[in-house]
C-alpha cells in the first residue's frame, strides 16, 4: 500500500515538474514568472556577494547574498516590507548576541541564552516570515566569534547592503506583476462556467433522464472555489501594482480592469446556476415533483442555457481583447427568455409539473439578469 502510495505521490511530483517546465515559454504563466523571480534571485545573491566581498572586502559576508535573495518577492510592495523586517530581524539577533556573550562567561553559555532568547524574539508577529533571521543571526555571530565592535558594524553593513541590492534588483529587473495570470484564470473560469451551462442544459433537454451521479450543487461548488482562488489571485495582482514602475502602462491597467469585470461576471453568473442546480437536485432527490415539464418548455430551457454559455464566453473574451462590452448579446438572450414565459405560461392548470417549472423559470431570469445587467 505505502509503496503505491509513494509510487503514485512521484508520478504526480514529475508530472507537475514537467507541466512546469513546459508552461515556463508561456508569456504570462505562472511557471514564466517563477523562473524569471528564480533568476533574478541568482542575480541577486552574486551581485551581494561581490559587492560585499570584492569591493568593500567585508570579512565572511554570507549575510549579504543571503538578504540580498530573500528581498526577490512575488510583489515589489512585499519586497520592501520584507526588506524592513530582515533589517529589523538582524538587528535583534545581532543585539541578543552581543548581550549573551557579554553576560556569559563561555560560547556554550552564551549559545544556551543567546539561541531560546532569538527563537522567542523571531515569533514577533512584525517580522512576519523573517522571523527565522533573527536566531540565525545570533546563533551565527555566537558560533563564529564575530560580536565584537568591528564584525557588528560589518553584520549590519551586509544586511543594508544585501536588502538594497535584492529590493533594486526587484524593481528594476523585470519587476514583478501577475496580472496576465489572473486574466488566464478568469478565461479558464469562463469556460468551466459555460461548460457547465451546457451540461445542465443537457440535463433539462432530457427531462431529467440523463442525471449526473454527482449533485448539480457540487458541480457549482467546484466553480465558485475556482472563483474564490481567481479573486485571491486578483487581489495579489493588485498588490503586485503598489510601488511598481508598470503600474502606470496602459495595457496593465485595462487588464486588471477587465479581469475584476470579469470576475465580477462570474460570480453573478455563479449564482444563478446554483439556483438551477438546486431545482434540478431538487427534482432528482424527491423534494419537488419529478422534473417533467411541459411540452416545449425544457427545450426552450436548454436552448437558454445554450445560448447563456456562449454569451458568457463572447462577453469575458470581448473584456480582455479591449473590444466593445454588447453585454453578453443581451437582446437575444432576453428574447429568448421571452419565449420560455410564453411557452411556460400556455397552460395554466394544476399539473404535478407547475411547482418545478415555476422555480426553473425563477432561476432562468436570474441568470439572464446575471449575464445582461
Amino acid at each position: 500500500m505505502v509503496r503505491f502510495s509513494v509510487r503514485g505521490g512521484l508520478e504526480r511530483d514529475l508530472r507537475g515538474a514537467w507541466g512546469f517546465a513546459r508552461d515556463v515559454p508561456r508569456r504570462g504563466s505562472w511557471a514564466q514568472e517563477t523562473a524569471v523571480q528564480a533568476l533574478k534571485a541568482g542575480i541577486a545573491a552574486v551581485l551581494a556577494w561581490f559587492l560585499a566581498a570584492h569591493v568593500l572586502h567585508l570579512p565572511q559576508p554570507y549575510l549579504a547574498p543571503w538578504v540580498a535573495l530573500c528581498m526577490v518577492r512575488p510583489t515589489v510592495h512585499w519586497s520592501v516590507l520584507t526588506g524592513l523586517r530582515q533589517v529589523a530581524a538582524v538587528v535583534l539577533g545581532v543585539l541578543i548576541a552581543v548581550t549573551a556573550v557579554a553576560l556569559m562567561p563561555g560560547k556554550e553559555l552564551a549559545l544556551a541564552v543567546a539561541v531560546p532568547a532569538a527563537f522567542l524574539a523571531s515569533t514577533w508577529p512584525r517580522l512576519d516570515d523573517q522571523g527565522l533571521s533573527v536566531p540565525f543571526t545570533a546563533l551565527f555571530m555566537v558560533a563564529l566569534d564575530t560580536v565584537e565592535g568591528p564584525f557588528v558594524l560589518y553584520r549590519l553593513t551586509e544586511t543594508v547592503l544585501g536588502a538594497a541590492v535584492g529590493m533594486g534588483i526587484n524593481l528594476l529587473l523585470a519587476p514583478p506583476f501577475r496580472v496576465l495570470t489572473v486574466a488566464a484564470r478568469a478565461r479558464r473560469d469562463a469556460d468551466a462556467s459555460a461548460g457547465l451551462l451546457r451540461n445542465l442544459a443537457a440535463q433539462v433537454r432530457d427531462g431529467g433522464a440523463g442525471s449526473a451521479d454527482e449533485p448539480w450543487s457540487s458541480q457549482v461548488d467546484r466553480v465558485d472555489d475556482r472563483l474564490a482562488k481567481t479573486g485571491a489571485a486578483l487581489e495579489h495582482a493588485r498588490d503586485g501594482l503598489r510601488l511598481n514602475p508598470r503600474k502606470g502602462e496602459t495595457r496593465v491597467q485595462e487588464t486588471v480592469h477587465a479581469a475584476a469585470r470579469a470576475l465580477d461576471l462570474l460570480q453573478r453568473v455563479a449564482g444563478a446556476m446554483r439556483a438551477i442546480a438546486d431545482v434540478l437536485d431538487g427534482a432528482r432527490s424527491d423534494r419537488m415533483p419529478d422534473l417533467s415539464l411541459a411540452p416545449g418548455v425544457g427545450t426552450e430551457c436548454a436552448t437558454l442555457l445554450e445560448s447563456a454559455a456562449d454569451a458568457i464566453e463572447l462577453r469575458v473574451t470581448a473584456l480582455f481583447s479591449r473590444e466593445e462590452d454588447s453585454g453578453g448579446d443581451g437582446a437575444d438572450l432576453t428574447a429568448a427568455l421571452n419565449m420560455l414565459e410564453r411557452r411556460a405560461n400556455t397552460d395554466h392548470d394544476d399539473r404535478p409539473e407547475t411547482e418545478t417549472q415555476g422555480a426553473l423559470l425563477i432561476a432562468m431570469r436570474r441568470l439572464v439578469l446575471a449575464i445582461t445587467g
